[in-house]
């Protein structure tokens, strides 16, 4: 199998501690990249005579400090690999990193993206073992999950072809808290994605302060920056994009979606924008969809869409805050016969949160959930609710009884 060829841009800035391993980890990859070009976005460290270490294996190239996507938008001016691979200052690539995320395009060439795996280790605690991030087993396209949540949190676990990256520039420079986010958003939009089942990636766990140096931010009020540039680029997202985009992966086709169609990807525009904190345009979304077709129950793929409606990762302090939201939500599909059904999947966040807070002995967490539930389902929603999470509790201990009894045996 020939591969493509692939440039390393590496953007860096104050991280004389680390980069030496980063850089490292790429010059012995098992498969070599064609060229890395680090990009210093004036430093105020030796980052410089570090760098300068590797020799004529690295193109060192220093800036004004404008931010990583001005220094990614630098390092693009200098490659000219097929693909490109952005990696961080302060992680490790696994050895076969590369030769992994490089594959899956030499078998499909329409390919504009690969993701691998990744796992994270504690700088503070080198003794511990690395642990494994999870991604969702969902079969909806990458675009969709990620506009839903940004689960590939590792900019390096993400190869991506040249041209792709390319397309999107002049880059926004607005964007200053979720620059990983945003260009694996516009590159989705422009192809389909490869997932590749390696770890490619041990993402270092650290302190410090993160961004450009006008405008820095540390780990007290990196939600904050995140939860507001998310808002920023799925706003644009959805001005954007067709509606069918919500149902499947680019390229896009102009088709007319049919009523169920239509109806399934209006609900997971109202998901996304409810994780994301749009709140006006989720609830638009849902009442339009709650409209189309009355008569004809949810699917469950559409019920299990619903239930992330509230599983924002950055929390429902909203919803505590300003409960007439979760009115809002009820009174959309107040006149549809199967709303019951449609107010459980929806209220199954708040249930896990009442558990979370029951395991940390956090009342007043509890106490905010319970209440949101108790405004959001109506009497039958919430009897059908409990029982089905007493239904799986039960199966879960029974499950447990019997694995308990065959090891006795």
């Amino acid at each position: 199998m020939t591969l493509p060829t692939v440039s390393v841009i590496l953007p860096t800035f104050n991280r004389v501690a680390y980069i030496a391993e980063s850089i490292q980890s790429i010059l012995t990859q098992t498969v070599a990249a064609k060229e890395l070009v680090v990009v210093d976005d004036g430093s105020t460290d030796d980052t410089a005579g570090v760098v300068a270490q590797f020799g004529d294996r690295v193109t060192y190239v220093r800036q004004d400090n404008a931010g990583k996507l001005t220094a990614i938008a630098t390092g693009l001016d200098r490659v000219s690999g097929d693909l490109v691979w952005i990696m961080d200052d302060d992680d490790l690539a696994a050895p076969d990193a590369l030769q992994n995320l490089a594959e899956p395009f030499a078998r499909d060439a329409s390919l504009v993206l690969s993701y691998g795996r990744m796992t994270r280790f504690d700088d503070a605690n080198p003794e511990a073992a690395d642990q494994l991030v999870d991604y969702p087993d969902d079969p909806r396209p990458f675009l969709v999950q990620m506009m839903e949540d940004c689960f590939v949190t590792g900019h390096p676990c993400v190869l991506v072809k040249r041209a792709a990256l390319q397309d999107i520039r002049p880059f926004d420079r607005a964007v200053i808290a979720s620059v990983d986010y945003y260009l694996h958003l516009e590159v989705a939009k422009r192809g389909p994605a490869a997932a590749v089942e390696h770890v490619v990636l041990r993402q270092r766990q650290h302190g410090g302060l993160r961004g450009p140096a006008h405008s820095r931010y540390g780990e007290a009020d990196r939600n904050a920056k995140w939860v507001a540039h998310d808002a920023y680029l799925l706003t644009k997202l959805f001005k954007e994009l067709p509606l069918g985009a919500y149902l499947a992966g680019p390229p896009f086709d102009d088709r007319q979606l049919n009523d169920l169609e239509r109806r399934q990807a209006l609900i997971q525009k109202a998901v996304i924008a409810g994780r994301k904190k749009l709140w006006p345009e989720a609830l638009a979304a849902l009442a339009e969809a709650m409209n189309v077709r009355p008569s004809q129950a949810l699917s469950r793929s559409e019920l299990r869409i619903l239930e992330g409606m509230l599983g924002s990762r950055y929390g429902i302090a909203e919803i505590y805050t300003a409960p007439d939201l979760l009115d809002a939500v009820r009174d959309a599909c107040k006149t549809r016969p199967d709303r019951t059904r449609i107010l459980t999947a929806v209220s199954r966040p708040l249930l896990h949160e009442v558990k979370i807070a029951a395991r940390d002995v956090d009342a007043r967490r509890a106490a905010q959930a319970v209440r949101s539930f108790a405004r959001l389902m109506d009497r039958r929603a919430a009897q059908v609710a409990l029982r089905s999470i007493f239904a799986r509790q039960m199966r879960r201990v029974a499950m447990r009884l019997n694995f308990q009894q065959d090891r006795n045996l």
